[in-house]
């Protein structure tokens, strides 16, 4: 039998937070994603979530997963309480 499986990662969700940078309120845009195995090409189950930052005011952009920049600990908990609601 011929199988073709692999791995997708999905954007499932995007918001608009305030954080605070250098003593000023500034907007940070935070992207949900999921990992999920898929086979024939069909996503069958998540498996894990990976986060992304991006602040346009200054132009810092962190993420987490294999082979990313280390996201600060104030960052990643606000991206994991972003990605409770998806």
């Amino acid at each position: 039998m011929f199988f073709i499986f692999g791995i997708k990662t999905k954007l499932v969700g995007k918001e608009d937070r305030k954080v605070l940078k250098n003593g000023f309120m500034a907007n940070a845009i935070v992207s949900v994603y999921k990992n999920y195995f898929e086979l024939f090409f069909i996503p069958i189950f998540p498996f894990s979530k990976k986060y992304s930052i991006y602040i346009p005011h200054s132009d810092e952009y962190y993420e987490t997963g294999f082979g990313s920049s280390n996201m600060p600990k104030e960052y990643l908990e606000l991206c994991k309480e972003v990605g409770r609601n998806y």
